[in-house]
């Protein structure tokens, strides 16, 4: 396309980065929480799986909870996913909660089946 000669023409930038939103970030967590969920290892799974410090791998449940996070921020780093990689962790861990919400895994519904579970009387 030729130039027209005469007309100004403001500068465009030679790169644009895309802007970091709430839903662009729980978007690319959900991509690496179902992988790393379904990851046959169960490493992922095993540290959302505590609902107390009693059963949990590392002996806190929220340091289990953090683990998870740098598991999901590791996955994006080697996808290069730079949006990812800078979230705050805070963030990271909101979205990890709310797609455990989401699949009816949440911590609520975890500890009343625990509760069902160790709370249950033996049958005469």
């Amino acid at each position: 396309m030729s130039e027209v000669k005469g007309v100004a023409r403001l500068p465009m930038p030679e790169r644009l980065e895309p802007k970091i939103t709430k839903r662009s970030l729980a978007t690319s967590v959900r991509i690496y929480f179902y992988t790393l969920y379904n990851d046959a290892s169960g490493k992922f799974k095993g540290l959302l799986a505590s609902v107390g410090n009693k059963d949990s791998k590392t002996g806190n449940r929220l340091f289990d909870r953090h683990e998870a996070v740098g598991l999901i921020k590791l996955a994006a780093r080697e996808a290069k996913d730079t949006a990812t990689t800078g979230a705050l962790d805070g963030d990271v861990y909101k979205c990890i909660v709310n797609l455990m919400r989401e699949n009816k895994i949440g911590l609520r519904l975890r500890r009343q089946g625990y509760q069902n579970l160790t709370h249950t009387q033996a049958a005469e």
